[in-house]
């Protein structure tokens, strides 16, 4: 009468379990690059969203109501230092753009570096495409020129 498995059926068991294991594993979505967008995305709305709050604060001076973002990977680790909500930016994940810091004035506009509330020199006219990239992919958020719209493409 048999009471146990073989050697030979368990090695079996044991190599079926590791192929399907392997194939349950293929099929997880990676969403590095999905995550890791939305973050970019959020912090440039944040940004955006502090310099509007300025206007409620008359005490601000002038030179003191724009706020920035530096399209770089260092800038957004920096950042958040300073954050209470916590986001590793992936490490294999780049960032790069035309314009490499935008500037918001309390009106939500966008500059190229620099706001120059007397003129208005530094203001956007052209769309600003932000490109996060993730192994061979990439995804684009674009700020528009004037209202500063920011959308992911």
């Amino acid at each position: 009468m048999k009471k146990a498995f073989t050697l030979i059926e368990m090695i079996f068991v044991i190599i079926l379990i590791g192929l399907l294991s392997v194939g349950a594993l293929n099929s997880i979505p990676d969403n590095t690059l999905t995550n890791n967008t939305k973050y970019v995305y959020n912090k440039i709305l944040e940004k955006k969203a502090n310099a509007l709050s300025f206007m409620a604060d008359m005490s601000n001076k002038e030179e003191n109501q724009t706020v920035c973002v530096t399209f770089d990977n260092d800038w957004f680790k920096k950042d958040e230092n300073n954050s209470k909500v916590k986001f590793n930016l992936s490490k294999r994940v780049t960032i790069s753009s035309s314009i490499k810091t935008i500037c918001f004035d309390y009106l939500g506009r966008p500059y190229k570096s620099n706001v120059n509330l007397k003129n208005f020199d530094n203001i956007l006219h052209n769309s600003v495409d932000i490109n996060v990239s993730y192994k061979k992919s990439y995804k684009t958020i674009t700020i528009y020129p004037i209202t500063g719209f920011v959308e992911i493409r």
